[in-house]
This record gives C-alpha cells, structure tokens and sequence, in this order.
C-alpha cells in the first residue's frame, strides 16, 4: 500500500467510536465468504499477529496483510447515510 486517506468526517467519527471502546485503534479486514465478502473496520486493543500498522491524524489504523499487499490506495469517507464508506484501489 502506498497511500492512505481518511477524510475529515471519517476521522472524528473514528475517534468518538476509538473513545467509546476505550481501544488503541481501529482494524481494517475482510470478512463474510464467497460472493459476499466486505471490508469492516472496527476498534480494537492490538493488532493482529500480520497486520500492518499505519497513523493518520492521531488514528492507528491496523490494516489486515492481504489488504495492505495488495492495494495501492486506500481511501476511507464518513458520509451521513451511509456512514464509513471503504475504496481499496
């Protein structure tokens, strides 16, 4: 991965969910099988055993390995209705 962007929104909803479980920072993975696989981002304590670590404007952002060594940018977006919107590229 090259390039990690959080817009503005994304951060300050990030930091209050980071606050609320009292957790270091947040794990970006995929889950579901087959056809219906997402990409999740939650808080957590630690990372896991692979991940890669990256910070963004006081944000520890753990990225799962298969995530971070395949994708070249990583664009992550709060919007009202939708709430965090996830673009691997």
């Amino acid at each position: 991965m090259r390039e990690l962007f959080i817009d503005n929104k994304a951060i300050e909803f990030i930091k209050k969910a980071l606050a609320n479980e009292n957790a270091e920072g947040a794990r970006l993975f995929i889950s579901g099988g087959g056809c219906c696989k997402q990409f999740e981002l939650i808080p957590v304590k630690k990372a896991l055993k692979g991940d890669a670590t990256c910070e963004r404007d006081g944000i520890k952002l753990y990225i799962e390995k298969v995530i971070f060594d395949n994708t070249e940018k990583i664009n992550i977006k709060y919007h009202e209705r939708n709430g965090l919107l996830i673009d691997l590229e």
